[in-house]
């Protein structure tokens, strides 16, 4: 129901008012005695015409006047529309309102639907009562600010915006609760305004007596699709880049246009996904192994929830990236070579790349600068010095990966006591006998790799205790490790119980070493591109070559942020897209920020909303709803309009 309310008794004297332009119209008229001249009795005939639309003019203009006055009344006395909603509460109370915005409440139009919710409910709450409005994801510093005056609240309201992240609901919301202990009334509720999507809550059984939560999605079964997942990998001159497509709906999807770009290149397919299942795309894109550099997406034809249909990467495969191999055990004849077979290798993997390979014996390792490679393997290198373990150790701790072979020249006491912060296990007895190697499980090698490892045999291998913090990759078929990595600060440290010859195993002369070794030098150009990729809301550490403290990263939307002297970390994380930093002005290089997919799947969970009920009429509450801001509006156009009007009939 509503009306127009008029609380002041001007309305009435400033609508008198409107009788000044007609008296004013009236006075104005011009008027004489009329007299018969029949010389121009044929001119008199013939201003008929101009006469009548002079009338009509002052008529128009007469209208255009009162109608200013008009609005000018009804603005002075601020009229308001009002309407009956259900009273939230007869008595005042401490009040937490809750907006989940979630970027899942982006679907359709459920995030404005929260908001309505929320105006109604701050409203129709008791006079006297304490009001909190927040948004469920927090992004920055937010102050609580518990309120009584409605407009500051409705103000509050309004800059609440949609976030491109999630949040842990049940600790958000208990810490949302808690800050309504300062509140002096002591009857305390939250209510969340929600869709209710399953990601976020991790108790579906909880429900504080204090918490109450309203529903505002529309569908009981909501659909999306999402690109989910992006890897990326170079082979051949070619990048090839493998998405992963989910169907988060209980129906098929067909013909979905999946765009995938890098630079100025794009290549488009046509998928079909079967309910609630996933597609890989794969493309390859044939790139200069030496300007492979640079940024790209996968992007799907836009549903209902656009944010989560497109993911950005960045690849940056350099042309100085730099391998050193350690031959621990080198002979005149290269064949019996320590490093013969792993060398070989190395050169068929690289043979169309530009990556520079170097080749050392043990006394060289004494005074090379490690630090100018990103891959080492070392081949049965017995001799080491506490400064060379110290220089391998802040190798890895810098990012760098190292691949070490075991043999009959290795030192096991020096090894355990020397490299015992990075090594992956304690290294002890030698085990002889006849031994295979059982499936690996390990994310980094491929089911084609474990359908052939029934062609390994093995005679030989250290006995090792693995590292606490290291992973076995691959097993004997006693169950002793064969390779284990370990993580240590930025880098990454493989080792085999196995030397790298044939003297111990025939691993280096069966298919599945080739492959393997492939996965272990693809692992530093991974990490490095892993690190140009973040979450919405990651902390992000910022690379200042040379220790400069200018830097500035400019967002998506081409917002450019600072950095001040000290600060190594950016937080302004919100928006997905390509980020660019710069120092002294001049480009640095771009990092990827994605939404967490999590959020994409909109199952819904079953913690108990609140429906809207009709209530009986005696626990109605008239709400108003200011309106004068249209008629200031209106005297504006009222205003131009008669300005017009004269100018054109002048």
């Amino acid at each position: 129901m509503l009306n127009l309310t008029f609380l002041s008794p001007l309305f009435f004297i400033g609508l008198a008012a409107i009788a000044l332009p007609i008296i004013a119209h009236l006075i104005t008229r011009k008027s004489g005695v009329l007299k018969s001249f029949p010389t121009v009795k044929f001119l008199i005939s013939s201003q008929g015409d101009s006469a009548s639309r002079s009338r009509l003019k002052d008529l128009i203009l007469l209208l255009l006047r009162a109608l200013i006055l008009v609005f000018l009344v009804l603005l002075f006395t601020k009229p308001a529309v009002f309407s009956f909603s259900a009273k939230l509460n007869n008595n005042p109370l401490s009040l937490a309102i809750v907006i989940d915005n979630s970027f899942s409440m982006g679907l359709q139009d459920n995030f404005q639907s929260a908001k309505n919710q929320a105006r109604e409910i701050i409203d129709t709450v008791a006079d006297g009562s304490f009001v909190l409005v927040v948004p469920l994801v927090n992004e920055g510093k937010i102050d609580y600010e518990i309120l009584q005056d409605r407009n500051v609240l409705l103000e509050a309201l309004e800059n609440i915006n949609l976030s491109n992240s999630f949040t842990q609901n049940e600790p958000r919301l208990q810490e949302i609760y808690s800050e309504l202990q300062n509140s002096p009334i002591e009857e305390k509720k939250l209510i969340l305004i929600t869709d209710l999507q399953k990601n976020g809550w991790t108790n579906e059984q909880f429900n504080p007596n204090w918490l109450e939560i309203i529903d505002v999605s529309k569908r009981p079964d909501p659909s999306n699709h999402a690109v989910t997942e992006t890897n990326l990998n170079f082979e051949n001159k070619s990048l090839v880049i493998s998405s992963l497509i989910s169907n988060f709906s209980n129906n098929s999807i067909t013909q979905l246009l999946t765009t995938s770009r890098f630079g100025n290149r794009e290549v488009k397919e046509l998928v079909d996904i079967e309910p609630q299942d996933t597609f890989n795309v794969e493309v390859k894109l044939l790139t200069d192994p030496a300007n492979s550099t640079g940024t790209g997406s996968v992007q799907t034809t836009n549903d209902d929830l656009t944010i989560d249909d497109a993911r950005y990467f960045v690849f940056d495969r350099t042309s100085d990236s730099k391998i050193l191999v350690i031959d621990g055990d080198p002979r005149e004849d290269s064949r019996l070579s320590e490093t013969y077979y792993l060398r070989s290798a190395i050169e068929t993997i690289l043979e169309n790349a530009t990556t520079n390979l170097t080749i050392l014996d043990n006394n060289s390792l004494f005074t090379e600068d490690l630090s100018e490679y990103s891959l080492i393997f070392m081949a049965n290198v017995g001799e080491l010095t506490p400064r060379v373990a110290n220089e391998i150790e802040k190798f890895v701790n810098n990012g760098g990966s190292i691949v070490i072979f075991l043999g009959n020249m290795i030192r096991t006491g020096s090894y355990n006591s020397l490299l015992k912060d990075i090594l992956p296990g304690e290294l002890q007895v030698l085990n002889q006998g006849e031994f295979t190697i059982s499936d690996s499980s390990s994310e980094i090698f491929t089911r084609d790799i474990s359908s052939k490892s029934t062609q390994i045999s093995i005679e030989k291998f250290y006995n090792t205790v693995p590292d606490s913090e290291s992973e076995t990759l691959i097993h004997t078929s006693d169950n002793s490790p064969l390779l284990l990595r370990k993580n240590y600060g930025n880098g990454y440290i493989f080792m085999f119980t196995i030397s790298a010859d044939t003297a111990w195993s025939n691993f280096s002369i069966t298919p599945v070493f080739l492959p393997i070794i492939k996965n272990l030098m693809d692992i530093p150009d991974i990490e490095k591109n892993k690190s140009k990729h973040f979450l919405i809301g990651e902390p992000v550490k910022i690379e200042a070559d040379g220790g400069r403290t200018d830097a500035v990263v400019i967002d998506p939307t081409g917002r450019k942020y600072q950095l001040h002297s000290g600060e190594t970390e950016f937080f302004q994380t919100y928006i997905p897209g390509i980020y660019t930093v710069t120092t002294s002005g001049q480009f640095a290089y771009d990092f990827a920020v994605n939404i967490d997919s999590d959020e994409s799947d909109l199952k819904k969970i079953s913690i108990p909303s609140v429906e809207k009920d009709d209530k009986p009429e005696n626990s109605l509450v008239m709400v108003f709803k200011e309106i004068w801001r249209y008629f200031l509006w209106g005297v504006i156009a009222l205003f131009v309009s008669e300005a017009a009007f004269r100018g054109i009939f002048s």
